[in-house]
């Protein structure tokens, strides 16, 4: 076998991939907890300052959010602000969020408890489990010259674009691997609509606008930023819509965060089915698998007519930027949009409508208590409270820890995410669904108080955020409803919601 992950910490210590699948890679066995970590003693005062100010804040003000911390024995759970404007209502901590991305390494994980019963490698082809992705596939490149266009609508601007490009032949297969790391070539078309709004700075081509728009023809529900998981398919047909379509924004390898999470939830229900003999969609297996063993009672990926936690769902906000672009306003997530911008789903979409799309990209709600509990076993060694082992020690380092090797790192798209490994200012990478501190690389240019090299972390659409730090025996959660499609997101909502919140809570360890 190739040797496809490599394990950062104490790389003089020599061990073997837990299934004996690759003897060249470096592996640290298990994680040493910090027995002795704890809060500050003015914890909750500096935090509770930190986060009321977000609701005060000039450039963007955050209506509400749920934060959620723990460190060692400690912990720190409250609601803050609204969770809907209109009406005043009171954040409650047991509100139920909208994760979006931060499904991607609950996605992983499943796939990890697959993989340790041999039923797949990370180095095997993506079409040896989806039949539609067992073709050449064509990477679209820009040019005004073409020889193809193909017109594209805007949904920040609401303008038609005609978008000219040239294809190319792929000459790299897609791998497992390359879903678990978001290199599959299968981007997301918000990177090159900001490009297009920006004048550039972000993955530098249109190539995710004309592939979605190539997508569309096919169905025209597959996917949309305005419409994340509201399309009428199943994830089968989604993922054989990509496979027909045949389009990569990229060589498979390179960074190009998208649907990578979404085709290996297709591939969790081949595997599934094989294995078991019967077949069962991706949210019945993460509930199987994940969920349940857990008792994270309200995680889900959509609920029911009738369901009454529709009502512990907060407003889906966004934010318009304001003349001079130095401020945003805050506005219904739906109402951010120009006029004519169709299929605005996403307010409503975990709740109403088709609820079909499973998308182990984005799809799971649930509140940051049932969140939390995947960290708190992560934590205790991959054993859950009522002492079922869900995933190897080895497998809870790789997931944590693990790089995978032969990546394109450095790319517009990576530095502008800060995972381009060794080519950030602070070395970081994606795999396994998550940003990943290379802990053992001190070769920096520089840092931010919001960087540690313990740091495992990921964030999702509605600017929801989780920091995850095994060795040092903490986490924290921070839950807004800010979609970051939205202009005054995208502007200030990282900054202000994430990195202020990561620097905070490193401020108040012992």
């Amino acid at each position: 076998m190739v040797p496809f992950v490599r394990i950062t910490y104490y790389p003089e210590k020599p061990c073997f991939h837990f299934l004996g699948l690759c003897k060249a890679a470096v592996i640290l066995t298990e994680i040493i907890l910090n027995s002795t970590a704890k809060f500050h003693p003015d914890f909750e005062k500096i935090l509770d300052s930190h986060f009321e100010g977000l609701l005060r804040n000039e450039q963007l003000s955050v209506p509400g959010l749920v934060v959620l911390a723990r460190r060692g024995q400690e912990a720190y759970h409250k609601a803050f602000g609204v969770s809907d404007l209109k009406s005043g209502s009171l954040m409650q901590t047991d509100a139920i969020f909208r994760m979006f991305s931060m499904t991607k390494v609950l996605t992983s994980f499943v796939a990890l408890r697959l993989y340790e019963e041999g039923l797949f490698d990370f180095e095997d082809p993506v079409s040896k489990y989806i039949p539609s992705f067992d073709r050449s596939w064509d990477i679209v490149v820009d040019s005004k010259s073409g020889p193809e266009s193909i017109d594209y609508k805007s949904f920040l601007t609401g303008r038609i674009i005609e978008l000219g490009f040239k294809r190319e032949k792929s000459a790299k297969p897609m791998l497992i691997k390359h879903l678990m790391s978001e290199s599959s070539g299968i981007e997301y078309e918000l990177f090159s609509e900001y490009d297009s709004f920006l004048g550039g700075g972000i993955c530098d081509r249109n190539a995710g606008l004309v592939a979605n728009a190539l997508r569309q023809q096919l169905h025209p529900e597959v996917y949309r930023s305005t419409c994340i998981v509201g399309a009428n398919l199943t994830l089968e047909k989604f993922v054989d819509t990509i496979g027909n379509a045949g389009v990569l924004t990229c060589e498979p390898g390179e960074f190009s965060y998208g649907h990578g999470a979404t085709v290996l939830g297709r591939v969790i229900e081949i595997l599934y089915e094989k294995s078991r003999g019967v077949s069962w969609k991706f949210s019945e297996i993460m509930s199987e698998l994940l969920f349940e063993p857990l008792g994270m009672d309200d995680a889900a990926f959509f609920l029911a007519d009738g369901d009454t936690r529709v009502n512990r769902i907060p407003t889906l906000y966004g934010a318009v930027l304001e003349e001079g672009g130095l401020s945003a306003r805050i506005a219904e997530e739906q109402e951010c949009y120009p006029t004519g911008v169709d299929y605005r789903t996403n307010q409503t979409a975990h709740y109403a409508g088709p609820r079909s799309y499973e998308s182990g990209d984005t799809g799971s709600i649930m509140t940051a208590r049932d969140y939390s509990k995947f960290y708190d076993m992560l934590l205790a060694g991959g054993i859950s409270k009522n002492g079922e082992r869900l995933l190897s020690k080895q497998g809870v380092v790789t997931l944590c820890k693990g790089r995978f090797k032969d990546l394109t790192l450095d790319t517009a798209l990576a530095r502008a995410f800060g995972v381009a490994g060794k080519h950030s200012p602070f070395p970081k990478s994606f795999n396994f669904g998550w940003a990943t501190a290379h802990g053992d690389d001190y070769s920096l240019r520089g840092y931010t108080t919001s960087d540690h090299s313990d740091m495992s972390n990921w964030g999702g659409y509605a600017l929801t955020q989780g920091f995850f730090y095994p060795t040092e025996n903490s986490y924290m959660l921070v839950c807004p409803q800010i979609m970051l499609t939205t202009p005054g997101a995208f502007a200030f909502g990282q900054t202000l919601i994430r990195d202020t919140s990561m620097s905070a809570f490193h401020s108040v360890w012992n």
